[in-house]
């Protein structure tokens, strides 16, 4: 089987993406080890500006504008297609795969690309999500913002992570920053939310032919730094077998609404202390993946398994019943050292890297993460979350 890996920041090598290159390149390296021991022959699209990279099949982009055109060139060579890829890309991307797409169909990629419209259909499909309100540059309404109980997030409805995302204490802050995040919006609108106490993770989860098949619970570490939200990393997989059982229900409910579904699917939440919330559903590979690989080099086996035709024939695997240790992975500057037990993913261009570890232990786990990120600043108990 002939697959291509194609991710935007790489591909395109855009100067104010420079510092997301660690994250994609992570990602990509990932996908591309556990597809190839899975059996496949893979091939990576890569901007001719990136000097190295540990890969040796690769397709060399010249520039942006050429990168769609070198996709659709290309896309008979290959058996499936695997993208990663901001919201509005990932959407130009998709449509020219088609049905070449190893994940969600185009039509889902358009439906959860829109963080509104992402709430909208959750809604109908059962599954909680924050109380919000959309925005834009003409309708910025401080009586709808004050019927959110306060604090709030805002954020843009079409970027992905956490780039423009604001805490807002009060109204006048939910208007401010909802003025910024308009203006990074590429389609110009934004979304005003209530904020959600909890232990905030993603799960992902691949999902087959009349069933999901694999599933991990990750916990995400989000710092709140003045009134920004940053992610610094995650770890994975979370045992809590109450936050399990919530998923398993969201999981179902999302398959009910979507039995088309396939692939890998990234979904951000908050499980709260008597629920879990869907934050956002990301149609693709997320940064958990690197994670996953490192504790589960079989996960590519799940990949091709998610776009054969072979219908389930048991249950779902749970990554925290499939492995022994934890993993994780932090967005660090690139001169940090490291220990034995841990790698360095960087690629020339950023002052940054992603630092991959593993351990048996999570107190070993704990105390390093301690002992890199400012978990002063986390918005919830460490310890306790990863139960």
């Amino acid at each position: 089987m002939k697959i291509l890996i194609s991710e935007y920041v790489l591909s395109s090598y855009q100067y104010h993406y420079l510092e997301l290159l660690p994250e994609a390149y992570a990602m990509v390296i990932s996908l591309a080890e556990t597809l190839s021991a899975a059996g496949c022959d893979v091939y990576l699209t890569i901007s001719d500006k990136i000097p190295r990279i540990l890969w040796d099949r690769v397709i060399t982009v010249s520039s942006e504008s050429e990168y769609y055109y070198l996709v659709e060139r290309v896309r008979e060579y290959f058996d499936w297609i695997v993208f990663i890829a901001p919201p509005l890309e990932l959407i130009k991307l998709s449509k020219i795969a088609g049905e070449k797409l190893l994940g969600p169909s185009h039509f889902l990629v358009e439906t959860f690309s829109d963080k509104l419209n992402t709430y909208i259909v959750l809604e109908k499909c059962g599954i909680k999500t924050p109380r919000s309100i959309p925005v834009d540059s003409l309708h910025i309404d401080r009586s709808r913002i004050k019927e959110l109980n306060p604090p709030y997030i805002v954020k843009p409805t079409l970027l992905a992570g956490s780039e423009c995302v604001y805490f807002a204490r009060d109204v006048d802050e939910a208007l401010q920053y909802a003025r910024r995040a308009v203006k990074c919006d590429p389609s110009g609108r934004a979304l005003v939310q209530e904020y959600v106490s909890g232990v905030h993770g993603s799960i992902s989860v691949i999902y087959g032919k009349g069933c999901y098949l694999l599933y991990s619970l990750n916990l995400q570490l989000i710092i709140l730094d003045e009134n920004r939200i940053r992610y610094v990393g995650g770890v994975l997989p979370i045992r809590n077998h109450v936050f399990r059982k919530r998923t398993e229900v969201v999981l179902s409910k999302l398959y009910e609404c979507y039995p088309e579904l396939r692939g890998y699917i990234g979904l951000d939440v908050v499980w709260s202390k008597d629920d879990m919330y869907v934050i956002e559903v990301n149609p693709r590979a997320t940064t958990s993946i690197t994670g996953i690989y490192e504790v589960f080099p079989r996960l590519g086996d799940f990949l091709i398994k998610s776009v054969s035709m072979q219908e389930c024939t048991s249950e779902h695997c749970f990554l925290g019943d499939l492995v022994c240790d934890y993993a994780y992975y932090l967005i660090l500057d690139k001169t940090t050292p490291i220990l034995t037990n841990e790698r360095s993913i960087g690629i020339e261009g950023s002052s940054h890297s992603i630092l991959v570890g593993r351990s048996r232990f999570k107190d070993n786990v704990i105390n390093r993460i301690i002992e890199l990120v400012s978990i002063s600043k986390l918005t919830y108990n460490l310890d306790e979350a990863l139960l």
